[in-house]
């Protein structure tokens, strides 16, 4: 044994004396391992504070507590883009839940079920010939308007599928061409179909004949809605309205006239004093079907140039020019506004724009819109009445002459 050996050997147990070197070393190593945790330590703090933070903007409804507030479990009110929806973005109406998402519903247009149910209370209606004779349907959406009758409930077409995806309405619907239901069974759009009658949504009258007796209320279809597991607020964007013409800017009166064929033409007669356009169907004053049986007069009339053609494929359906642009008028006030309409073909829920001469969106008169797709060989009349002695408004189209 060698006397480094010998010495090693009679070491205390335990006991393992160091190099000065090495722990040196181990103590750098150690310190950069305390300054590694630290700093991840401070990160995970950051973190969990910025959590925290989002934790309660969520729970406070993402506004500041107001006197009286307990904190948390508040419901926030509606909002879009950071402010409180009080009007409907479909007719600038003002009510409770004007956030909700539209209810758009497809209505009958023939004879028999005149008087249509529903049409009153609507915040926007669509008009659409749906066959390439002229013979038009419509399609009405509520959103502050929310009546308890409506009816005769008919079948969707696909031209109707865009455009209530346009103002992001649930499309109520008995049946559809084969056009409408294939895009509707392949999930490109949510409707409620009346054929499946999802949560009793739709129910039938005794005294119309099938296939126009069928009917609905809003409760009933804002409950399959919701059942359904559809959105219930609204992403539409809305359009831009203001309150109407002072009475002294009002001119005396107007008519127009659509002149689709026979049953189907239309005509609107402009009341100077309560500034809307009373509805006339086939020389009949329109009246709705609903308990109330009020008049069915829109604040605003808009009249879109669009094409109707054949569709292709079978079954003898329509395609009407609903997607590009083309050239529009809007009639309200008493007024005449020239402009044009665009819709993207491509997004189908970008919303029909419409532009007056300017280039600028139209703010419409506050209340129901109603547009009407007229096919260019439709003749469109707009008569001015004048009071005696008086000439013809600026910008207004004196009698008898011809809007196309």
């Amino acid at each position: 044994m060698t006397e480094g050996d010998k010495k090693l050997s009679e070491a205390p147990p335990g006991r393992v004396e160091l190099r000065s070197d090495v722990v040196a070393g181990l103590s750098a190593r150690a310190a950069n391992i305390e300054k590694k945790w630290l700093v991840l330590g401070g990160a995970v703090a950051v973190l969990l504070a910025i959590l925290a933070l989002l934790l309660l903007t969520f729970w406070s409804g993402g506004r500041a507590k107001t006197d009286g507030e307990e904190g948390f479990g508040l419901l926030p009110e509606a909002q879009d883009g950071g402010r409180q929806v009080t009007v409907s973005g479909l007719s600038g109406r003002s009510c409770e839940g004007a956030d909700r998402r539209p209810v758009a519903v497809m209505l009958s247009s023939d004879s028999i079920t005149r008087p249509v149910a529903g049409f009153a209370a609507a915040d926007m209606v669509w008009e659409l010939p749906v066959l390439v004779n002229d013979v038009t349907r419509l399609m009405a959406a509520y959103q502050c308007g929310r009546p308890n009758d409506i009816g005769s409930v008919r079948s969707a077409r696909h031209d109707y599928l865009f455009l209530a995806e346009g103002i992001d309405a649930v499309l109520g619907h008995w049946g559809g061409s084969y056009h409408a239901l294939n895009r509707i069974a392949a999930g490109e759009f949510e409707t409620i179909n009346a054929l499946t009658n999802p949560f009793g949504a739709y129910f039938r009258k005794n005294h119309l004949p099938a296939p126009y007796n069928g009917f609905t209320t809003y409760d009933n279809l804002w409950s399959a809605l919701t059942k359904l597991g559809y959105r219930t607020a609204t992403e539409f964007n809305e359009y831009e309205f203001k309150d109407d013409a002072a009475l002294d800017q009002r001119p005396p009166g107007g008519k127009l006239t659509i002149n689709w064929p026979g049953a189907f033409r239309v005509h609107y007669e402009y009341d100077r004093e309560s500034n809307k356009y009373q509805r006339y169907w086939g020389g009949t004053k329109q009246i709705d079907g609903g308990g109330d049986k009020e008049n069915v007069a829109p604040s605003a009339v808009i009249v879109m140039r669009a094409t109707n053609e054949f569709a292709a494929g079978p079954g003898g359906y329509n395609d009407v020019g609903v997607e590009g642009e083309g050239e529009m008028t809007v009639y309200q006030d008493g007024g005449v506004i020239q402009g044009r309409w665009r819709k993207n073909e491509l997004q189908k829920n970008d919303p029909v724009h419409f532009w007056d001469g300017e280039g600028k969106p139209i703010k419409f008169t506050r209340g129901q819109l109603w547009v009407m797709a007229v096919e260019p060989g439709v003749e469109v009349d707009w008569a001015v009445v004048q009071e005696a002695g008086s000439s013809a408004n600026p910008g207004v189209d004196t009698a008898g002459d011809v809007v196309n």
